[in-house]
């Protein structure tokens, strides 16, 4: 009885470099094709996360003038993404809150025309919808925050709906 190697030199295995190059540009014309479409999506992620962070933050500092019967300015820093709360008393100082925690990029601006105040009541010191707008310098997309009513009523949105409000100078 013979003996019969299960590897014979007749039947060569693995992978031709032909296959491996086929394979290598499939999985490449597959990336390129979902790339941007995921760059898209983190963008939009990033945005809507600012916008989120920004509306709580607007929340809470009404909520604070309400609870403390005290006035509350919010200011905005479109260089470090932050809004910063404090006593219309106070002359430094405040509680400094960072949008997206400080992992959204250094590509997402934050644009408001003046600062914002919410009374002791929780309402707001301007008579037109006030807009805060979330913008990414190489899309057109935008997110925003509308402050909608001399009540202080605070609503998100997106893109044409953030240009249908004008913001107050």
């Amino acid at each position: 009885m013979k003996y019969q190697s299960l590897y014979s030199s007749q039947h060569p295995s693995g992978f031709t470099l032909l296959e491996l190059l086929v394979v290598i540009l499939i999985i490449g014309i597959l990336g390129a094709i979902a790339a941007p479409g995921w760059f898209g999506f983190v963008q939009r992620q990033r945005l809507n996360t600012a916008r989120n962070d920004l509306l709580g933050a607007l929340r809470n500092a009404q909520t604070e003038a309400t609870n403390r019967q005290e006035s509350r300015k919010v200011t905005y820093s479109s260089t470090d993404l932050s809004l910063t709360v404090s006593s219309t008393a106070a002359v430094t100082g405040g509680a400094v809150t960072t949008l997206g925690s400080g992992e959204i990029g250094d590509e997402i601006r934050l644009v408001a025309s003046s600062p914002i105040v919410f009374d002791y009541d929780g309402r707001v010191n301007v008579n037109t919808p006030f807009v805060i707008s979330v913008t990414h310098i190489e899309s057109p997309q935008k997110r925003c925050v509308i402050v909608t009513t001399l009540l202080g009523g605070l609503k998100p949105a997106n893109d044409d709906s953030c240009d249908s409000f004008t913001a107050v100078p």
